[in-house]
């Protein structure tokens, strides 16, 4: 991964810079929640989104669209907080073993920055 210098990401953004940082967490986000494997929609509506504080519980929300958990996550996320987006099933650990879903999309945040960038100019 390339290093974004700050002084200049700062000077070219300017003040849209909270509008950056939101967008670059959801996408973020939605792209772990996308990235989850679907059999029942179980483990996909168990992400969870909050602001300083990570949730401890489980839900039983079904989401095989994930569509209710993006939703969440774009009328939750706030540019000047930290965000968690967690999942406490039990089987939620190995399923991110195995597939990689936070780990894939780890590596696309530099992605989204610029592409978050470039939409505010």
């Amino acid at each position: 991964m390339s290093e974004i210098p700050i002084d200049k990401l700062a000077e070219k953004i300017g003040d849209k810079i909270d509008d950056v940082i939101r967008g670059v967490k959801i996408a973020t986000f939605n792209g772990v929640v996308r990235d989850t494997r679907v059999d029942t929609g179980r483990l996909r509506g168990n992400w969870q989104i909050s602001n300083t504080t990570p949730i401890t519980r489980e839900i039983e929300r079904l989401d095989p669209t994930g569509e209710e958990v993006q939703s969440e996550i774009a009328s939750t996320v706030k540019p000047d907080t930290v965000d968690y987006l967690t999942n406490n099933l039990p089987y939620a650990a190995y399923w991110e073993e195995r597939d990689g879903m936070i780990s894939r999309n780890a590596a696309r945040v530099e992605r989204n920055i610029q592409e978050k960038i470039d939409e505010s100019n």
